[in-house]
């Protein structure tokens, strides 16, 4: 569900499916798909994307055209799907753009 994070800006779904148990802090999540157990920062969006259960994106983070397996934490200010060569150096990369982080990945 969609609850005002730090900012005081109320999460919002735009376009999406929302499993329960997500919570979305402030953040905006349009043309997804979310799992049980994720949580979405505050400043956060997440765009044409699938995250799986129990991904945690912190704040401030952008997501788009990726595909997040089970137990990722996206820490703040992290991005994913905006540089296609930061993406391709640490991510597999459809043909089609989609960028896929893997099962329980751990960004450094």
């Amino acid at each position: 569900s969609g609850v005002p994070g730090e900012s005081g800006s109320e999460g919002i779904a735009i376009n999406s499916i929302i499993s329960g148990g997500v919570v979305i802090a402030g953040g905006s999540v349009q043309h997804s798909i979310l799992f049980p157990r994720v949580y979405v920062g505050d400043d956060s969006v997440v765009r044409d994307s699938i995250l799986f259960e129990r991904v945690h994106v912190g704040d401030s983070v952008r997501l788009r055209n990726c595909i997040i397996d089970k137990g990722v934490r996206v820490p703040s200010g992290e991005t994913v799907g905006q540089d296609a060569g930061k993406d391709r150096a640490r991510f597999t990369i459809s043909d089609n753009g989609i960028v896929v982080v893997p099962k329980n990945y751990r960004f450094s």
